[in-house]
């Protein structure tokens, strides 16, 4: 399966993103009507161009600034940017605003048209391609060319489908085919004789035609009665294609962008969620603790409070640790990338990522601070091990299948990463116990033990059940609770019976005694042999 390759506009308004995907494609993206009347693209608009005898897709967005959820619908799961800056204006806020969103999402790869060159004469066009190949420089994207173009006379207009064609030979962004499927939902459609057609931009995992969906968050199974791609009806989708998916028997009007199409359970809503939070160097004001913001990703737009784990206060420019707590629920996965806004203003303040999808909060702690940044160093396999050491107190084990609900992750992942921690993780039956905590363990249960035997000195040892039941352990099956014990140091189990390796059965002071006085009775007098029956010895 050869992947299709999306692009995505950006830029100032007015800057003729539009104008410049027409004159490409021989499409217009402004396809509704309030569209045409206003002459800006209110909504997503999206095109389709041939190319290295391919179609890639093309999502024409917004620039004005109150739809800049929008845009970062658009450019949500993409493979490069297509950024546009009038040459006869140069780069402007928005300009700038795009650009650090297309960075925050992590795209640094694409092209930078300078559109209107009709209209700017060789100062202007100097001075503007030099603030272009600055800004670039400052987003850290790498592989642009700069293109001068006019939508009006056609000037750059083969140069710049050259320069797209390059970049579709190289491939886009690396997809999670084996991953479970994930679809954001950023267009949602009411078609007479049809019902309701939701699209966005498949995230992970493949679909085929047939196979019931769940639609998050409202945690409801759906039926998919047609899927298209690029216009064309199919029967199977991919990662980075633009779909359509027809849902009888859904109201449109229970649906909202940022609602997701997935398969199976592995996707789950959440209300807290920890990530890596860069507050922008352009950002007027520092980011308070508590703050409330507006949180941006994939194709939601969410309200919640940031809370910062090591500071009150985090200045422009800085990176931190933060728990974002939303005022009601989403989806994200690990590494999804995110923007925040101001609330009122709507600014964009920072951007970051997600380090864990399904948190819990927690106090304050520099700590913590470590343990994340560790995540964002060790990537999928860091949350793993977090996932592992947050084991409940009464639980030992976790099942693979616990695991992957917990990270997101497929199985397949799961048991990948859990592969590459064999020293710190061990195979228990279905289940994994963390080494620390087998080590831990192993002290509790050796201090149980010598108390056991202290007390009951005449018999072999504890019934393995109730020794976990007295450490607070709700472990029912038998088989696993022996393999525990099997790889603890200096304790053995025989059948249910647990017992410390160097422990003795010891005589209680009647029985001493009374081996004392068979010892005695049976000492031979002389020749004597004196047989234990007739010695006289009574209890």
């Amino acid at each position: 399966m050869k992947q299709k390759i999306t692009f995505c506009t950006a830029g100032h308004i007015d800057h003729g993103k539009s104008s410049l995907v027409i004159a490409l494609t021989g499409e217009d993206p402004d396809t509704r009507p309030e569209e045409k009347m206003r002459g800006m693209t209110i909504d997503l608009g999206f095109t389709f161009m041939p190319v290295n005898d391919e179609e890639i897709a093309i999502i024409d967005v917004p620039g004005h600034e109150d739809f800049v959820k929008t845009m970062i619908a658009g450019s949500w799961g993409v493979d490069y940017f297509l950024l546009t800056i009038a040459s006869d204006e140069g780069v402007m806020p928005q300009t700038i605003e795009h650009a650090e969103i297309i960075a925050s999402i992590g795209l640094k790869e694409g092209v930078i048209a300078m559109t209107r060159v009709d209209l700017a004469n060789d100062k202007m066009r100097l001075s503007s391609r030099e603030e272009a190949r600055t800004l670039a420089e400052e987003m850290g994207f790498t592989d642009t060319n700069i293109i001068e173009t006019s939508a009006v006379t056609g000037v750059g207009i083969n140069e710049l489908r050259v320069e797209l064609a390059r970049l579709t030979r190289k491939g886009g962004r690396e997809r999670e085919i084996r991953e479970p499927f994930f679809l954001p939902i950023d267009r949602i459609l009411s078609i007479p004789g049809h019902g309701t057609v939701v699209a966005g931009t498949v995230a992970s995992g493949t679909y085929r035609l047939g196979k019931p969906l769940r639609l998050l968050p409202h945690d409801m199974e759906v039926r998919v009665r047609s899927v298209q791609t690029h216009g064309q009806s199919v029967d199977e989708v991919y990662p980075g294609q633009r779909s359509a998916f027809n849902l009888p028997r859904v109201e449109a009007e229970m649906l909202e962008r940022g609602n997701c199409l997935v398969d199976g359970d592995i996707y789950r809503t959440s209300s807290i969620i920890t990530v890596t939070y860069n507050h922008s160097k352009r950002a007027e004001k520092p980011l308070l603790h508590r703050q409330r913001v507006r949180l941006l990703t994939g194709t939601a737009e969410v309200i919640g409070r940031m809370s910062i784990l090591d500071r009150d206060t985090l200045m422009p420019g800085d990176n931190t640790i933060c728990q974002f707590m939303s005022e009601k629920p989403l989806v994200t996965r690990y590494g999804d990338p995110f923007i925040i806004c101001h609330f009122s203003t709507k600014r964009v303040i920072g951007g970051g990522r997600v380090l864990d999808p399904h948190s819990k909060r927690v106090r304050r702690k520099k700590e913590l601070v470590e343990r994340y940044r560790q995540i964002e160093k060790d990537g999928e396999r860091g949350l793993i091990e977090l996932i592992m050491k947050e084991m409940p107190a009464d639980r030992l084990l976790w099942t693979e299948e616990e695991i992957a609900r917990r990270a997101s992750f497929s199985e397949e992942k799961t048991r990948r990463h859990i592969e590459t921690l064999k020293g710190d993780l061990n195979r228990i039956g279905g289940g994994y116990i963390t080494t620390e905590l087998l080590s831990y363990l192993g002290e509790r249960v050796r201090g149980a033990l010598e108390i056991y035997h202290r007390e009951n000195p005449t018999t072999k040892g504890m019934e393995v059940g109730s020794l976990f039941k007295k450490l607070g352990y709700s472990v029912s099956d038998r088989t696993t609770m022996s393999g525990i014990i099997e790889m603890i140091e200096g304790v053995q189990i025989e059948g249910k019976i647990v017992y410390l390796s160097e422990s003795e059965v010891a005589l209680s002071r009647l029985q001493r005694h009374l081996v004392e006085r068979i010892i005695k009775e049976l000492e031979p007098e002389g020749d004597e042999i004196k047989i234990l029956g007739e010695s006289g010895l009574r209890e």
